[in-house]
């Protein structure tokens, strides 16, 4: 990737990402009442075109063709290393092919053995953190929080979910509640395509701390963000604005 890329790409880590602000919560593992827990203040997600559109506004002198062009070949070069047996240094994260899995029979076995990528924090990426500082905004109670989703189908807690089965969402205060019309669970494509939201009738269980969703037949296979927004609040009330939580980690629609 030409250095003037990188370095563009890297100005605009700093500048926007260095200050990151949160939310308290009480740690309800500890029975210590001044034990809190920090939560990012998400500002949503973004891509590669997002990232382009800021290297752009930031007055590269490159054309944004050529700039998508480059990222994208980087990244397939990269992926094909890193698959291919090597350890692949980028500067921002550090990659290494893993294979899981147990073999009883000394063969592979699809049903027990996957490939997976472990990927850590690279020099560049380190010496950006140390430059972050946090905000922190106050206590937030009631909280919408994602804390897993499991495919009821394959048992997979990995994000991964089979079209046209149930698919179980585990929080706190996730209870789709509320008048306004962006309340439900929507998924977005990580590649830029449209957002889905679920029809309510896809909405199995609807509890605080458990949903039980139907994920259509009809998605395309690929990845998503999983968002939930809820005017949802304990004691029978409803919030005046509306809440939404994003998973973690992306969705994987097989």
């Amino acid at each position: 990737m030409p250095e003037g890329l990188i370095q563009g790409v890297f100005l605009i880590y700093y500048v926007m990402r260095r200050n990151l602000k949160a939310w308290l919560k009480k740690n309800q593992l500890t029975t210590d009442p001044n034990d809190y827990m920090a939560v990012v203040a998400g500002n949503g997600s973004i891509g590669t075109d997002q990232i382009i559109d800021e290297i752009v506004e930031d007055g590269s002198e490159i054309k944004r063709e050529t700039i998508l062009n480059i990222i994208s070949r980087f990244n397939n070069k990269a992926a094909d290393l890193v698959l291919s047996g090597y350890n692949v240094n980028t500067g921002l994260v550090y990659m290494r092919p893993v294979i899981k899995g147990v073999f009883y029979n000394k063969s592979w076995n699809p049903e027990v053995n996957s490939v997976y990528v472990a990927i850590n924090q690279g020099a560049d990426l380190r010496a950006a953190v140390a430059e972050t500082t946090v905000e922190i905004l106050g206590e937030q109670s009631g909280m919408t929080e994602i804390l897993s989703i499991t495919d009821t189908t394959t048992g997979k807690t990995d994000g991964t979910l089979t079209k046209g089965r149930n698919a179980e969402i585990k929080g706190s205060y996730l209870k789709i509640e509320g008048e306004d019309g962006s309340c439900g669970i929507s998924f977005t494509s990580t590649s830029g395509g449209a957002t889905i939201k679920l029809d309510s009738a896809d909405l199995v269980l609807n509890e605080p701390s458990r949903l039980l969703i139907l994920v259509p037949s009809a998605m395309e296979a690929g990845e998503y963000e999983l968002s939930i927004t809820t005017q949802y609040c304990s004691g029978g009330k409803q919030l005046k604005q509306t809440r939404t939580a994003t998973m973690d980690i992306p969705v994987v629609i097989a």
